[in-house]
């Protein structure tokens, strides 16, 4: 049960699940731009499949938002399924350029950065997702539940969690969190063989957002946006 609603540009979180369009290649972007109405509500570049380095991503950024798109930049470390392998340090600007032009930053909660940016979206009138990723288990539920406390305590701050789902009861597990009271929207997702029925039944249950691919797949068992949101609608 939520208790609260934010927003990601135009887009309210919290009151109903929200299908989130991933894009990882920049030729994906005029692509977009072409479809007639792609099947999701926000649209998240993932910075980290892409030269960042270049001059010109944050040019992308504004078309996808003037197309009517509110965007999430990600940029995800490779510890937590990314490809950035450089220090924490050389990331900050690339964050604060993405902030500039999205809607919404996705840092890792255990990032070094975490706290930082959730003051800097704050204070720019925005909204951070904070992520918890783990590939290999399903984590007890006071270590998740820690997590969607601290990360209430930022106003602006969607909590994001996606673990490994490797039995009935890992999912009956998270299914827990999606029925306790939250101060804040919680997305919850189920990666794997096993978690694939969980990215269109816990966005029934509760989970504010739907991560669907626009391009190709970016996690273990991740359904394409066109799937999920059949899904979620039909």
């Amino acid at each position: 049960m939520n208790t609260s609603v934010l927003s990601i540009g135009s887009v309210t979180v919290g009151d109903r699940a929200r299908v989130v369009g991933i894009i990882s290649k920049r030729e994906s972007v005029p692509r977009l731009m072409q479809t007639p109405r792609p099947a999701c509500d926000l649209v998240e570049v993932r910075l980290d499949r892409m030269d960042v380095e270049q001059d010109n991503w944050p040019q992308d950024i504004e078309k996808i938002e003037r197309h009517g798109f509110p965007v999430i930049a990600t940029l995800r470390v490779a510890t937590e399924g990314g490809t950035w392998d450089k220090q924490e340090t050389l990331r900050r600007p690339h964050f604060m350029r993405a902030l500039t032009c999205a809607s919404c930053l996705d840092i890792e909660y255990r990032s070094a950065l975490f706290e930082e940016l959730a003051d800097e979206t704050r204070d720019a009138g925005k909204t951070m997702i904070a992520s918890y990723h783990d590939y290999a288990k399903t984590p007890s539920l006071d270590e998740l539940r820690s997590v969607i406390t601290h990360t209430a305590t930022y106003p602006n701050v969607v909590c994001k969690i996606a673990v490994r789902i490797q039995s009935e009861d890992d999912i009956a597990r998270l299914q827990c969190l999606l029925e306790e009271p939250r101060p804040a929207p919680l997305c919850l997702i189920g990666m794997g063989d096993l978690g694939v029925n969980t990215r269109v039944e816990f966005p029934r249950l509760g989970s504010c957002l739907a991560y669907g691919h626009l391009d190709g797949s970016t996690a273990p068992g991740q359904l394409s946006c066109e799937a999920l949101a059949s899904a979620l609608r039909g």
